[in-house]
């Protein structure tokens, strides 16, 4: 008996792992409208559709392009709300954020002029990379100019 149970029990747990397609059918009536069932009307001229028990094979694909999409949305709504935040400081604390942005300044320049190897974050991919000669030039150019502004701070 225990065998018995044993080997229907094993049996239908392979049987329920193979839960076929369901067959629904398609048909056009006297008035042009197409109806989908899963029975197929008597006298119709019907088509068989395909359905799968699985998930289509683009579906991974469909979930990875939405996860990306709402990343971006929320690092979007993110850097909206950074820079809300700053600029409502920017009102309310002028001073204050004109010596920390010279005080950013001088420690920029400072970088770039005692650092052999300078590296930057490359807005487009969010990786460091090192920046070449010509680049260096213009970032110092930008800087002693800014600096230049900050003299009476």
């Amino acid at each position: 008996m225990t065998k018995l149970s044993l080997f229907l029990g094993g049996a239908l747990l392979a049987l329920s792992s193979l839960s076929p397609a369901a067959k629904f059918y398609k048909w056009v009536d006297d008035k042009g409208v197409t109806h989908y069932d899963a029975q197929a009307p008597q006298g119709a001229n019907t088509t068989e559709i395909n359905t799968r028990a699985t998930a289509s094979s683009s579906q991974s694909e469909a979930i990875e392009a939405l996860e990306t999409k709402r990343n971006a949305a929320q690092k979007a709504k993110e850097a909206a709300a950074s820079q809300a935040k700053e600029q409502k400081r920017l009102e309310t604390e002028p001073e204050a954020v004109a010596q920390e942005r010279c005080q950013q300044h001088r420690k920029n320049l400072e970088t770039l002029t005692n650092k052999p190897t300078v590296r930057r974050k490359n807005p487009e991919t969010g990786e460091l990379e090192v920046i070449d000669q010509q680049v260096r030039d213009e970032m110092l150019a930008e800087t002693r100019s800014a600096l230049e502004k900050c003299e009476g701070r």
